[in-house]
């Protein structure tokens, strides 16, 4: 009981500083996305059914031999990368972030639900799958998401954006996070 109620007194405040303020432009996420979009539509190209499918393959499983090997073909070196957790601005940036994602993982695929090809771009419907330990024990992690690809004339991605719920994926694992993505969700 008392454990409950250092909680209460040291989340209720925490919460309440949270809402009582709304943040001043710019949205950083959504400008960032924005002013990147428009200067990547100039120069981006369909790929072919084999350079799409090297993409998928890129991420299923994902693991580090395949990060370390493949990187340079998949990624422009100057890019675009937003996951929904980590925005990114260049290749070697990102192939340290997949690989730090990778050693955390047991295992992450991604299975392809649906490609939309819209101009010059691709809409890559997904559903990821995730496996990793927390707390000791193996948790699975199962999200749907859509990943908007735009490639160079060499078949590199250059602007990669994920639109996914990362709380109906990871966050609800969390320990502290969890529950009140979780209640939050319901509520």
């Amino acid at each position: 009981m008392k454990s409950l109620l250092l909680t209460g007194v040291l989340f209720v405040p925490m919460l309440l500083a949270g809402c009582s303020s709304t943040p001043l432009g710019p949205y950083g996420y959504t400008d960032n996305y924005l002013e990147r979009l428009d200067n990547a539509a100039g120069s981006a190209v369909l790929p072919d059914d084999a350079t799409l499918s090297r993409f998928i393959d890129f991420y299923s499983p994902l693991d580090q031999e395949r990060i370390a090997s493949s990187m340079d073909q998949i990624y422009a070196k100057d890019l675009y990368f937003n996951d929904t957790l980590v925005t990114l601005r260049d290749r070697n940036a990102l192939q340290k972030h997949l690989l730090a994602t990778a050693e955390r993982l047991s295992h992450m695929s991604l299975q392809p639900v649906n490609v939309i090809r819209d101009d010059n771009q691709i809409y890559l419907v997904w559903v990821m799958e995730a496996r990793f330990s927390l707390l000791g024990r193996e948790r699975l992690s199962r999200t749907i998401g859509i990943s908007q690809l735009r490639f160079n004339l060499n078949g590199q991605v250059f602007f990669h954006q994920d639109f996914w719920d990362s709380s109906q994926g990871l966050d609800q694992h969390l320990p502290l996070l969890g529950p009140m993505t979780r209640w939050l969700r319901d509520h």
